[in-house]
């Protein structure tokens, strides 16, 4: 009897689907890479409450960017209109390499593809500083989730980097 008690207590807690919980105010370089595994479901931990998450995105090691990363693939990105987006560390919002206001994104790049795509389906690649806090990460990703469209695609791979490990290019990230 206590043999079958022990293994019906020990399949119970086999069976239970495990669930991550995340602190909001952990660093992204400290997130752990189970997080970043597509289709993972996590609970982030804010104040006193949790919310379910559950993760679309893989990262790429904290020395890249997606400039220098799209130059390295050239073959599965040429068929998009690329667009880079980047969130820093002190909250700045960079299109392109150009500082924008978070309540203008949306529309600006909007109007940017319609404008400078030529018809061709646009690729917008997420760049975080390894840096910002995982709320602020959470935040971003849902807020730049309406610009999806036919046309309008984020890549599935983000880029989570450390700003002194990318290469020097005498550019604007």
């Amino acid at each position: 009897m206590k043999n079958i008690l022990f293994f019906l207590i020990i399949t119970v807690v086999s069976c239970q689907k495990s669930t991550f919980i995340i602190p909001s105010d952990i660093l992204l370089k400290e997130a752990s890479d189970s997080f970043f595994q597509p289709n993972t479901t996590h609970n982030i931990q804010i104040e006193k409450k949790e919310i379910s998450y559950t993760n679309e995105y893989s990262r790429l090691p904290n020395t890249e960017f997606s400039k220098f990363y799209l130059k390295k693939h050239p073959d599965t990105y040429a068929p998009y209109f690329n667009i880079t987006l980047n969130l820093s560390l002190n909250h700045k919002i960079t299109f392109e390499g150009v500082e924008i206001f978070e309540d203008e994104l949306i529309s600006y790049v909007k109007e940017f593809v319609d404008f400078a795509a030529e018809g061709r389906p646009s690729m917008i690649h997420l760049n975080f500083d390894e840096n910002i806090k995982f709320l602020e990460y959470y935040n971003f990703i849902n807020f730049i989730a309406d610009i999806q469209s036919e046309t309008i695609k984020i890549n599935k791979k983000v880029f989570i980097y450390n700003v002194n490990s990318l290469p020097d290019c005498d550019c604007s990230l």
